[in-house]
């Protein structure tokens, strides 16, 4: 049996489902009166049929936008969204938090929204809320977040949980409380040799105050005089007992910085639509995929989306020297295929499912990658072939509990393809050609 016929046998046995646990609800509930005890416990059973009847619907609409996608992919064409996955903060948003600064002056908890804009407060507030080893509940406060104090930005996304890839258990969801990501901040490596990982800063609500109730601009010089003694950089890095340099970060320390939490604990899900981190629209298409995907696993069917497997050992390299600013292509997921061994890497480096919605998709090079800090070790990894950043392509977190990271995406150079420059003007000749014919 092919994958796609499982997709299909998954949706027809789930709407099956639906159709049963519905035709029974309706008549659980219109089952005549036979006492208080009685009728109530039939109108339970309604209610459970109901709920059955939502989640095999959702796990047919999870098989429909597999079938879908893979539709897509077998054709060639990308499917990511150009749309923003956050809810913005609107008026209910603008009246919440003037409410609470009027209830509370100060609260302890801010609770911000996505698109709310806050200023960072100054780097003499922050230090007071860190530790000895420059920490606020485990997360450090880097040296490259220091040029941000006293500046103003929009959350991009709360962080309510993080996706972990290493530990015993591994990869994971963690939990993260009072801490928020903004708008275009990522680390820059600078203090912690010159690692291209690219994360997210994390912010801590502590760290910072809603503009509309900010003080006074903090003057530059002031910050700057305020690091001199903090010296935030002896807490970069580490040395192991075999004498290597372990360098120290957020993403290295979030084991500290958080708690465990349950792929199968559906709170986790629940926390993102109150938060504003995702829309409904998403929201139901990532819950939807991890009930069929789950629906799947049990039946022994394929999860979407889908990688033909292979006991392929060895993998090719291609080297195309791609710099910044070049305009590449995406290979189809069936070219990206034949790269790919028996774990689905190339030359160690594993081609996710999160970067099939980009296969076919032409976008320009942001960065070329050859050194990154391991988040589980803190080592700093030469990479032996380097790796390609695209601009405005990174993860969803669609298959990963929507986790709100928005990780960039790293690719082999086998896995694109550089769109020609003679093709591109060939294609400007024969619109000139063709605007002129019809101006004549």
């Amino acid at each position: 049996m092919s994958y796609r016929s499982t997709y299909r046998s998954t949706v027809a046995g789930a709407l099956v489902v639906a159709s049963l646990a519905i035709t029974a609800a309706m008549a659980l509930w219109i089952t005549p009166w036979m006492g208080l005890l009685l009728w109530s416990a039939m109108q339970l059973l309604s209610l459970l049929c109901l709920a059955v009847a939502a989640i095999a619907s959702l796990v047919a609409i999870g098989g429909l936008i597999g079938l879908h996608r893979d539709t897509m992919e077998l054709s060639g064409r990308p499917y990511y969204s150009r749309g923003p996955r956050e809810r913005s903060a609107g008026v209910f948003v603008r009246l919440r938090r003037r409410l609470l600064t009027l209830l509370s002056g100060s609260p302890a908890r801010l609770r911000l929204w996505p698109g709310e804009w806050v200023k960072v407060r100054s780097f003499a507030e922050i230090s007071a809320t860190l530790d000895n080893e420059g920490r606020l509940d485990g997360l450090p406060f880097m040296p490259e977040m220091v040029p941000h104090c006293g500046q103003r930005y929009r959350v991009f996304r709360r962080i309510e949980k993080i996706h972990y890839w290493f530990g015993p258990v591994a990869p994971h969801l963690r939990r993260l409380r009072d801490s928020v990501l903004l708008e275009d901040l990522r680390c820059d490596g600078s203090a912690h040799g010159g690692c291209q990982a690219g994360c997210r800063l994390i912010w801590k609500e502590a760290w910072l105050v809603p503009s509309d109730i900010s003080q006074a601009d903090i003057i530059q010089a002031d910050i700057i005089e305020a690091v001199i003694p903090s010296r935030l950089d002896q807490h970069t890095q580490r040395t192991a007992d075999d004498g290597e340099v372990r360098y120290v970060c957020q993403m290295t320390e979030l084991p500290g910085a958080t708690t465990r939490l349950s792929w199968n604990d559906p709170r986790h899900y629940w926390r993102d639509l109150p938060s504003g981190n995702v829309r409904l629209k998403p929201f139901l298409a990532a819950v939807a995929l991890d009930l069929f995907n789950r629906a799947q696993r049990r039946s022994g069917g394929a999860k979407a989306p889908h990688r033909e497997p292979t006991d392929r050992k060895t993998t090719p390299k291609e080297v195309l020297d791609l710099q910044p600013g070049e305009l590449v292509r995406v290979k189809t997921k069936q070219a990206i295929e034949q790269t790919l061994n028996f774990a689905s890497k190339n030359r160690g480096l594993f081609f996710d499912c999160e970067m099939h919605r980009f296969c076919g998709g032409e976008f320009r090079v942001a960065s070329v990658l050859r050194n990154i800090v391991e988040e589980g070790s803190g080592r700093m990894l030469a990479m032996k072939d380097p790796s390609i950043v695209l601009e405005g392509v990174s993860a969803t977190g669609e298959y990963c509990g929507l986790c709100p990271q928005d990780e960039l995406i790293f690719w082999r150079e086998a896995w694109l393809e550089r769109v020609s420059p003679r093709s591109d003007a060939r294609l400007c000749v024969v619109d000139r050609v063709g605007a002129r014919d019809r101006a004549s």
